[in-house]
């Protein structure tokens, strides 16, 4: 076996058991569920968003120069991958002695432990991209992204019904101590994944040498790349819906409550709509390209928030297309967004502009605090409404963004 085909598969081992840890700890469902539980509001979730999702963001900013100038970055992928599964443990820990402590110390420590969680996710992110990139043959990586989600969709297959199991069966606080329990147990073992990894060696541009250089650096890289700067926009403008979709649970709650089931058909019914439109988008990607997976991205995420609202107060089954929805457009993002920026970035300057990506992403860091603290103001529909006029605002801007020769 060579070493490119050992890497192919080394990646889709760690993807199945990473697919299998998502579901357990699902950013859109059972951390805003949580929250609930522990007596939160859109303002506590907002935050616990802009943790989960900012904190990368920043981190990429700042630990990005530095990784950039590493000719390899596995040490700094599986340091990153076992943080994580130290923080998982830790909250399920935390959780197991929940009656201890006032609903506001245990929102803070499992803040905390989602903070160290995320910011571990900084080395893991742009190591990733960039050993991905430079690990695999230039005409294995369509096929990669493809395999990759049907892969995880056969781990969801598994995971989603005990998971929805154990919510359902077990009271607060169990059934999230199992969940996050079960979530660093196969993250350890997704860990092996990247153990096997044989990563070449690829000496870098030395463009850029420091935090600081990288900052001065992104005027130029934006002027010499429109590719980028397109890109940086739909990451941004998508971003927001994104974003968004934690606020829908604690919405349905409004409507329909929140039970330990509810929450488990939820992260069922989002996650048949991953599997089910995998088969969708593998045809789309073959015939229009990662752009048109991510022009699908972006209808999903432009009718959604109008869908929350029009089927606000139905019949709950016909709310739960909602998450059914949910599930296609996080799909389509898993596929396309990183393969896309692999795409318009080379094996010498990919960490960068991963760097540089979360650099200018850090409107997107902060819109769940603000869209928190807005929904407390103005209420649910401007906002939803807002973030879908953002959303459509990025169509136009795919066709601009153009592949880079590989080198």
């Amino acid at each position: 076996m060579n070493t490119a085909t050992r890497n192919y598969y080394a990646f889709l081992w760690h993807a199945t058991f990473f697919a299998l840890t998502a579901t357990f700890t699902e950013i859109n469902t059972v951390l805003p569920s949580l929250v609930v539980k522990v007596g939160g509001g859109t303002v506590q979730i907002g935050f616990l968003t802009a943790i989960m999702v900012g904190t990368p963001i920043v981190g990429q900013l700042f630990f990005a120069s530095y990784l950039h100038l590493q000719p390899r970055k596995r040490f700094f992928l599986l340091l990153g991958v076992g943080l994580r599964i130290a923080a998982l443990a830790s909250v399920a820990l935390v959780l197991l002695a929940a009656e201890s402590f006032v609903p506001t110390t245990l929102i803070s420590l499992v803040f905390l432990l989602m903070f160290i969680f995320s910011l571990s996710g900084t080395f893991s992110g742009v190591s990733y991209t960039d050993i991905l990139g430079k690990s695999l043959a230039v005409e294995q990586r369509s096929r990669f992204f493809v395999n990759r989600q049907i892969f995880t969709s056969v781990a969801f297959l598994i995971s989603a019904p005990l998971s929805r199991w154990v919510l359902g069966y077990f009271v607060y606080p169990l059934n999230y101590v199992w969940m996050f329990g079960l979530a660093a147990g196969l993250l350890f073992i997704a860990f092996w994944g990247f153990w096997a990894i044989d990563e070449p060696e690829v000496q870098p541009s030395r463009e850029a040498h420091s935090f600081l250089q990288v900052l001065r650096a992104i005027p130029r890289h934006l002027r010499a790349s429109p590719s980028l700067r397109k890109y940086i926009f739909l990451v941004n403008m998508s971003g927001f819906g994104l974003t968004l979709m934690p606020f829908y649970v604690a919405y349905a709650s409004k409507h329909y409550g929140l039970t330990g089931e509810q929450i488990g058909n939820y992260l069922m019914v989002q996650i048949v709509g991953m599997i089910l439109s995998n088969l969708v988008w593998g045809k789309a990607i073959k015939k229009f390209g990662f752009r048109g997976v991510v022009r699908g991205c972006i209808g999903c995420g432009t009718v959604l928030p109008l869908l929350v609202l029009i089927l606000s107060g139905k019949p709950l089954p016909l709310f739960l297309t909602v998450f059914f929805l949910m599930g296609v457009a996080i799909s389509a993002r898993k596929i396309a967004f990183e393969g896309l920026l692999i795409e318009i970035t080379t094996n010498t300057n990919r960490a960068l502009y991963k760097g540089i990506v979360g650099a200018t992403s850090l409107t997107t860091a902060l819109f769940p605090l603000v869209a928190g603290a807005l929904i407390l103001w103005v209420g649910y529909p401007p906002v939803f409404l807002f973030v879908a006029i953002l959303v459509a605002s990025a169509w136009f801007t795919v066709t601009g963004i153009v592949p880079e020769p590989q080198v």
